[in-house]
C-alpha cells in the first residue's frame, strides 16, 4: 500500500471505516472479549504490513518416532483395534502418503523429511525404516541424542532454528488425510499473503477447543474453513523464523514427560504462548487426528477410513 492510500486509510478509520485491497479478508471487530488471541488475530489482519521474510517454498517435516518395549509398546488393542506398534505403523503410512502427495502436487516447492527416532528397539526400528523407504522426497533418519519425549521434542525444535523453511513438527501416532500437509502449506501461504504475518497451524481441533467453545474467527480456505485458536499440542506447522524469534517458548519443551518438572513443559507454559503474538488456526473438519485415545480425536473426523486405507 503506497503512502497516499495509507493516508486515506488513517483518515477513514477516524470515521469508523477501513480501506482494504480487493480480495482481502475483513474481520469484524469484537467487543468485551476476554480472549486475547482474538485481538492478536484482528491486529494481524488490520495492520498494513509488508510480506514476512522467510522461504515459504521449502518444507521440512519432522517426525518423532519411538517404539521401545521397556517404554510404550503395549500389545493390547487400542481403540483403533490395533496394538500400539500397529497404530504407529498405520499412522506413519498415512503421514508418508500425505508427504508424497504434497511433494508431487506443489511443483517447484521442495520437501524434506527428518525422522527423529528415540532409540526404538531393533525390530521396530527396522520396520520404521522399511515404511520410510516409501518416502519419495529426500529423507533421513537419525537417533536422538538422549532418550525421552521431552528430549526428542526439544531436539527437533533446536534443529529447526538453523533453517529457513516452513516446518511441520509431527508425532508418529497422527492419522493424516492424503491432502493434509498440502492443505496446511497452502493455507499458511494464503494467510501470509493476507496478513503479512507468520502463524501457527495445528492439524486438528484440540479437545479443549471443542469442549469450551471459546469465541473464534472463522476463515475460509480453499477446501475447508479454519478457526482461530489459542490451544494446541506440540504438533505444529510453523516457520523456522518463529522458532528462532520465540525460542524462549520452545526451550522448556525438554521437560515434557519429566516426572519432576513436567508442568514446565506443558503446552500452556510453552508453545501456546505464541498465540499472544501471532495468529493460530486449525481446520474444520480436521486434516489429521491424534490416534492416542478416542477422546483425543477431533469431531467429524473419519479416522476409520484412513485406518483401513493404511493397512
Amino acid at each position: 500500500m503506497n503512502e497516499f492510500l495509507r493516508i486515506f486509510k488513517r483518515t477513514f478509520k477516524l470515521f469508523g471505516y477501513d480501506l482494504k485491497k480487493a480480495g482481502k479478508f475483513t474481520l469484524q471487530p469484537f467487543q468485551n472479549s476476554a480472549d486475547s488471541h482474538l485481538q492478536t488475530v484482528y491486529k494481524a489482519f488490520d495492520q498494513d504490513k509488508p510480506r514476512v521474510r522467510g522461504d515459504l517454498d521449502k518444507l521440512v517435516v519432522f517426525i518423532r518416532t519411538c517404539l521401545r518395549t521397556n517404554r510404550n509398546v503395549d500389545t493390547r488393542p487400542r481403540f483403533t483395534g490395533g496394538s500400539t506398534a500397529e497404530t504407529v505403523y498405520r499412522c506413519l503410512r498415512s503421514t508418508i502418503r500425505s508427504i508424497n502427495h504434497a511433494f508431487h502436487q506443489e511443483g517447484d516447492r521442495s520437501v524434506e523429511v527428518v525422522i527423529l527416532d528415540d532409540h526404538s528397539d531393533g525390530p521396530y526400528l527396522q520396520k520404521i525404516k522399511e515404511l520410510c523407504a516409501a518416502i519419495q522426497c529426500p529423507w533421513t533418519i537419525q537417533t536422538t541424542r538422549e532418550t525421552g519425549q521431552g528430549k526428542s521434542l526439544h531436539e527437533q525444535f533446536e534443529l529447526a532454528k538453523s533453517l529457513n523453511a516452513l516446518c511441520y513438527f509431527c508425532e508418529d501416532d497422527y492419522l493424516h488425510e492424503p491432502s493434509a500437509i498440502m492443505e496446511m502449506w497452502n493455507f499458511y501461504r494464503q494467510m501470509v499473503e493476507q496478513t503479512g504475518n507468520h502463524l501457527v497451524l495445528h492439524p486438528q481441533e484440540c479437545d479443549f477447543l471443542y469442549q469450551t467453545h471459546y469465541p473464534s474467527y472463522i476463515v475460509a480456505g480453499k477446501k475447508r474453513h479454519w478457526r482461530t485458536m489459542n490451544h494446541a499440542t506440540h504438533v505444529l506447522f510453523i516457520h523456522s523464523d518463529v522458532v528462532k524469534l520465540h525460542w524462549n517458548y520452545f526451550e522448556n519443551t525438554k521437560y515434557v514427560g519429566d516426572p519432576k518438572s513436567r508442568q514446565l513443559g506443558a503446552e500452556s507454559k510453552t508453545t501456546n504462548l505464541l498465540f499472544k503474538h501471532i495468529p493460530g488456526c486449525c481446520p474444520i473438519p480436521a486434516v489429521a487426528g491424534h490416534a492416542q485415545f478416542e477422546l483425543t480425536l477431533p469431531p467429524c473426523f473419519d479416522w476409520q477410513t484412513i485406518w483401513e486405507e493404511n493397512r
